[in-house]
């Protein structure tokens, strides 16, 4: 899945898509090289993030998501980043395919929302739940955060195929956090939904980056082994990635 910000502060794009056309010609560009789908974002979630107010949030998106929806038809599927509830309910008129819910808060305007869409619905860790720092069992605490949650989103009426999760990579954890949820992400595949991978160009991946990669060959080298270990679930791993997997010509080098 590609990701597109249409915002001027996000930690890795800010301010390259946010025009309309930008942001079609990256989506483009991603769908070309095979993305299934594309979450455009229009509020900031990087360490440090200004909050924006709703009516600027809907303001960022409106025309991008109407040229992104026109454009991609039945090529992809779109999803809409968002922690708010009115902005879910905008994106659901502008007739876009996911929520993503990046504040996993489930706040009462969401709660309210939910029982009428009839879409899908991502459940991120992180915002509604931070991990302590010395946390002995981090996806073992993920795991039964996410667990709690889905129960909730199946009692405001979510079948469990409408509902995917994300472990939250960086968000409020550290990073042998993160390095424990890639490696156990397995056990959260095993709670049976498709699981959204967010470690694009995080902190961990500049950590564990090779001396001859750049940023977007170690995000891929690293997702691509995440999602491996994670065996006959592994179908179910939905990587979340800025850049196309062939943008560097030494790229086949990433299954290493």
């Amino acid at each position: 899945m590609g990701i597109v910000n249409v915002t001027p502060d996000s930690f890795s794009d800010g301010g390259r898509y946010g025009s309309a056309e930008a942001a079609v010609r990256q989506a483009q560009a991603l769908v070309a090289a095979g993305a299934e789908g594309i979450d455009i974002g229009g509020e900031s979630t990087r360490p440090g993030f200004l909050p924006v107010g709703w009516r600027e949030e809907i303001r960022r998106l409106a025309v991008p998501v109407a040229r992104l929806r026109e454009f991609l038809d039945t090529r992809a599927w779109l999803s809409v980043d968002t922690r708010k509830a009115s902005v879910a309910a905008a994106a659901a008129g502008w007739g876009i395919d996911c929520i993503n819910d990046v504040s996993g808060g489930l706040s009462r305007g969401m709660r309210t929302f939910l029982p009428h869409w009839q879409g899908r619905y991502v459940l991120v860790h992180g915002m509604g739940h931070v991990l302590a720092p010395d946390d002995p069992h981090p996806v073992r605490t993920v795991a039964r955060w996410l667990a709690g949650r889905i129960a909730r989103l199946q009692d405001l009426g979510l079948s469990a195929d409408r509902i995917a999760i994300d472990p939250g990579i960086g968000f409020g954890t550290t990073r042998d956090q993160d390095l424990a949820l890639l490696d156990g992400l397995a056990e959260l595949a095993d709670l049976g939904h498709e699981v959204w991978l967010g470690l694009s160009r995080k902190r961990i991946v500049q950590r564990l980056r090779r001396p001859d990669e750049d940023i977007d060959q170690a995000s891929w080298r690293l997702a691509l082994a995440a999602r491996a270990r994670c065996g006959p679930h592994a179908a179910s791993v939905l990587l979340r990635m800025h850049e196309r997997p062939f943008r560097s010509p030494d790229f086949s080098r990433l299954e290493g």
